[in-house]
């Protein structure tokens, strides 16, 4: 489990392990990043579990959302609203909407466990990989994965001495 100096960059939050409460900040649309630094430049704690893909430079887990607390006892929550990038903090009537420690610490393990993960070592089809079609009107045809994600697959299929690319689901392959 991450401890929270690791989650906050360093800055540590303020009370005690137990009574640790994260207001709850919505960005604007793809601007977690800009927010988070705008607002840790003003000397809130900030944490924002991100994704790290192979393929894509990074995501939020919860895309246009992270957590708060003031860097000081003292320090008003109310510049947030403001802040470059923010679009508001999340508040439940008249009360902003907090969230305990621990799901603050658990989000941001869970993102450092599922970063680095390509989602297409899934289901083992990694570009050059030989494959037999399973289904379909191409069944029983071998083929080369060029390139995949998540559940979709690009093949190179060789049909009448022509290569030809074929975009088919994952299920419909196996490792020949």
């Amino acid at each position: 489990m991450l401890d929270t100096q690791s989650v906050t960059n360093g800055i540590e939050p303020q009370g005690s392990e137990t009574e640790l409460r994260w207001h709850v900040v919505q960005s604007k649309p793809k601007a977690e990043r800009e927010a988070c630094e705008q607002l840790r430049r003003q000397g809130y704690v900030v944490a924002l579990p991100e994704l790290i893909r192979p393929r894509k430079r990074w995501e939020a887990l919860f895309p246009r959302y992270m957590f708060l607390q003031p860097g000081m006892p003292d320090q008003s929550i109310a510049p947030v609203r403001s802040t470059l990038g923010v679009s508001q903090l999340v508040r439940f009537g008249n009360q902003p909407a907090t969230v305990c420690n621990d799901v603050v610490l658990s989000s941001m393990a869970m993102a450092h466990s599922i970063s680095g993960q390509d989602e297409v070592v899934a289901h083992g089809l990694v570009a050059g990989t030989a494959v037999q079609v399973t289904d379909g009107p191409l069944k029983g045809l071998m083929a080369m994965v060029k390139a995949s994600a998540q559940d979709r697959v690009l093949i190179l299929l060789e049909i009448m001495g022509r290569e030809l690319q074929v975009h088919t689901q994952a299920r419909l392959l196996r490792v020949a």
